[in-house]
């Protein structure tokens, strides 16, 4: 598996861990008047206040400290390795790419776009051996409510966030979260787990299958490397 096809799936399950906690989300490609891309967003998700999803069984993480207003996360996924923190194409002191993607979002007043990009490129910029254990948001008035603004770094690769930086989500939170909503021991009585899991769209169905796969023994993954090895195999016999 080479390193790109990876990086795909560390995006969608990051993709996938949002989707179950209540969030729409997509990938922003940031263009330039120099006719070429001038940066990338790995996530752009949001959420409403007024989600519920008690067919299920299972409620929104706690860790991810979701608040009682809109909420939007501009999130970057990180590799193991890479340091955690935000892509320069977002922290460069122009203000151009923060200020596409907040028109690109569409929920902010053109006349507050300025002076939000400018506190949120404040918020991000990198704070040596800062150790915050919660994440870091704007707190925004609009004519549709309280919007929360909030960056978080995503590392699936990492099997602990007890490292030298600020709180992230890393790879326990993703699989603990995932296992609890896509493989029960038990049978919900509002929710069916056993359906056509290409239900879940080419990005996400070849994770949620190997997940499924180890439903029936509760045998869950060491570490995204055994995903990895499961989804190439999975692969291998279409």
């Amino acid at each position: 598996m080479t390193d790109k096809q990876k990086a795909n799936i560390q995006e969608n399950i990051v993709k996938l861990y949002l989707r179950l906690n209540g969030y729409l989300s997509t990938s922003l490609i940031i263009h330039s008047n120099e006719k070429k891309i001038s940066g990338e967003i790995d996530i752009i998700a949001i959420r409403f206040p007024y989600h519920i999803q008690d067919d299920t069984e299972h409620n929104s993480s706690e860790y991810l400290e979701i608040p009682a207003t809109i909420d939007i996360v501009i999130g970057e996924v990180k590799s193991h390795g890479i340091t955690l923190k935000f892509n320069k194409s977002l922290r460069n002191d122009n203000l151009v790419s923060l200020t596409k993607t907040l028109k690109w979002i569409g929920i902010f007043k053109q006349e507050q776009i300025e002076e939000i990009a400018q506190n949120f490129l404040d918020l991000i910029k990198p704070v040596e051996n800062s150790q915050n254990t919660n994440f870091r948001r704007l707190l925004i008035h609009t004519e549709f409510g309280q919007v929360s603004l909030r960056h978080i770094l995503f590392g699936p690769e990492s099997i602990s966030t007890r490292l030298m930086s600020d709180k992230f989500v890393g790879w326990r939170e993703i699989d603990d979260f995932l296992w609890s909503c896509l493989c029960p021991s038990f049978i919900r009585e509002e929710c069916g787990t056993r359906y056509d899991f290409n239900a879940w769209g080419n990005d996400l169905s070849d994770i949620v299958k190997v997940y499924k796969d180890r439903q029936a023994e509760q045998n869950r993954f060491a570490n995204i490397k055994e995903l990895y090895t499961a989804i190439n195999l999975k692969q291998m016999h279409y």
